[in-house]
């Protein structure tokens, strides 16, 4: 999607970085000039600390994005998601990242294949953009860990780089 959107800020390189961090978390630009994540308003001071930047090219940047039509309508429709890489193992879950060949197609359709077949449902599936993440990965919550057969199995799936248990 980043690379969709990225050319309206080719002139701004700093709201560029601003675009991109909203994008990535999921803050939302509101109507009335407010970053939000969720109903949670996020102050342009933190998110101008966050990125070492003054806060007014935050609220410039925030206005920008309203007057332009497909740039508001993306970023007033964001929402914030949990991602459960790191928690789903604490609550009895399976996580498996996997780093996929570069532009490699149907990694996705493959993976989930193999572990329906085994009986295993997924709870969670995170594909990150390649656009936003120079090393995206695909993570899949299963509601029981990966059996180690399976694992192999995954690993030697045409498109697949790496296999990582978490």
């Amino acid at each position: 999607m980043w690379g969709k959107l990225e050319h309206y800020f080719d002139e701004y390189p700093v709201r560029k970085q601003i675009a991109k961090l909203l994008l990535k978390y999921g803050l939302k630009v509101s109507d009335d000039m407010k970053i939000k994540c969720g109903n949670i308003e996020v102050p342009y001071t933190k998110i101008a600390k966050a990125l070492d930047i003054d806060r007014r090219v935050v609220k410039e940047t925030v206005a920008m994005i309203l007057k332009v039509p497909e740039l508001r309508e993306v970023y007033t429709n964001l929402e914030p998601t949990v991602h459960m890489k790191f928690v789903g193992r604490h609550v009895g879950y399976g996580v498996i990242e996997i780093e996929p060949e570069p532009r490699a197609i149907g990694i996705l359709a493959k993976v989930a294949s193999k572990i329906a077949e085994k009986g295993i449902n997924i709870v969670q599936v995170v594909a990150e953009d390649p656009e936003l993440y120079p090393e995206a990965t695909l993570t899949i919550i299963t509601e029981k860990p990966i059996p180690g057969d399976l694992i192999n199995e995954l690993s030697k799936l045409e498109g697949v780089r790496r296999i990582s248990i978490y």
